[in-house]
């Protein structure tokens, strides 16, 4: 299966990010409210590899969760230990519209990686060199 790698290390990435969340919250569950804001990001990332199938796209699309998860770590961080005060979770209202944009160049830049990929296969690349009227 080629999207493992980015499914997988994207779905941890979630997983902690979720624990983190809730470990910190009253009640445990609570921290569920900011799951959507805070990951919904990463939805698109799982959703793009299962689609982008790609070698390169899945390596784009790994270092992309692993880059969010470092924000994500140091915003936590921040709002949590560094900076703790009564407003301090609403940061994680805004972590997934701030990561945004260098989110969206991952994204673009896997989908022209497959894109590529799959229109250019060895076969093709033959035939197009190939002069036109040999046949």
């Amino acid at each position: 299966m080629r999207f493992a790698l980015a499914f997988w290390a994207t779905a941890t990435i979630v997983t902690v990010g979720t624990l983190l969340l809730c470990s910190k919250s009253e009640p445990f569950l609570g921290g569920l409210f900011f799951v959507p804001f805070a990951f919904g990001p990463l939805a698109v990332t799982i959703g793009l590899a299962f689609a982008l199938r790609s070698t390169v796209a899945q390596y784009l699309l790994t270092v992309s969760s692993v880059l969010y998860g470092v924000w994500f770590a140091f915003v936590y961080t921040q709002a949590v230990y560094v900076n703790p005060d009564p407003q301090s979770p609403i940061a994680f209202l805004f972590v997934g519209i701030y990561a945004f944009p260098v989110l969206a160049l991952f994204w673009i830049t896997a989908a022209v990686a497959h894109w590529r990929k799959w229109k250019w296969t060895p076969n093709q690349r033959m035939h197009a060199r190939r002069p036109s009227g040999l046949g």
